[in-house]
This record gives C-alpha cells, structure tokens and sequence, in this order.
C-alpha cells in the first residue's frame, strides 16, 4: 500500500493514485464545503510526503502539489 486518503474522518489505503482518484469521485463536493477541508489530506506511504485535498473551480476534488 502506497497512499493513505483520510476524507472526513475516514481513511482509506491505496495501492496506486488512481484509486485515489477514483475514491474521489465518490465524496460529494458538497460535503467538503460543509464540513471543511481540514479533514481531506493524503499521506504518501512511502516518503511520509502530506497533500492537502481541495476543490477545483468545477468542484471536482485535487490533490494540491500533485494534480
């Protein structure tokens, strides 16, 4: 396993950064303005390397720094 995502609360390991994007796809964006981006980050496992989630101005979830 390569990346923790931890999206409000939860967290979740992945093998690959298209899992994590593909978990992405599933949290509403509006869930992210309501309760905060604060608990939406992903470690990579590998090198302890912290990514801050975000919203596009689509409203489509990104990792900050990677995407």
């Amino acid at each position: 396993m390569r990346y923790k995502l931890v999206m409000f609360g939860f967290s979740a390991v992945c093998v690959s950064l298209q899992e994590v994007r593909d978990r992405l796809k599933i949290y509403p964006s509006e869930r992210f303005m309501i309760e905060g981006k604060n608990q939406c980050y992903l470690i990579d496992l590998q090198d302890g390397k912290y990514y801050l989630i975000d919203l596009d101005s689509q409203g489509k979830y990104v990792i900050k720094g990677l995407d």
